[in-house]
């Protein structure tokens, strides 16, 4: 004769229990994942100032503040995807590199649209370079 390891409603508030543990894990997971931009690109770049968890603020006559979610780093370039200013909607990606300038010195900083549908984004990242560098 076989025996059941469960009773029909044992089974139950077990699958229960396990699919509230997971989705409890997976939520606590997703919360402590923070975008951390690299040491290289943090500071201040001339009129932007780009903070450890992704915060960027750009004064080109007036504020813009945006937002880096995602970056990938490779030895002084790389790629990175960032969101805001009330005018644009959805998340551009960037290509990044960091240079030294020959003229002026110091290290400088300069982005090149890989996607971006919003014009006056890719205008205020993409109109020169941003530096010189200060920690």
């Amino acid at each position: 004769m076989l025996t059941k390891a469960f009773p029909s409603g044992s089974r139950a508030t077990l699958v229960l229990a396990l699919l509230l543990f997971a989705t409890i894990v997976t939520g606590v997971a997703a919360s402590a994942t923070k975008t951390v931009v690299p040491n290289q690109l943090t500071g201040r770049w001339g009129g932007m100032v780009v903070g450890r968890r992704g915060k960027v603020n750009i004064h080109r006559g007036r504020w813009y503040h945006l937002k880096i979610s995602h970056v990938t780093t490779h030895s002084g370039w790389g790629w990175l995807s960032i969101s805001g200013m009330p005018s644009c909607s959805g998340t551009a990606t960037y290509g990044w590199a960091i240079r030294p300038h020959g003229f002026a010195g110091g290290e400088w900083l300069n982005f090149k649209k890989v996607q971006d549908a919003c014009k006056q984004r890719d205008q205020l990242l993409t109109i020169g370079v941003w530096g010189p560098h200060r920690s």
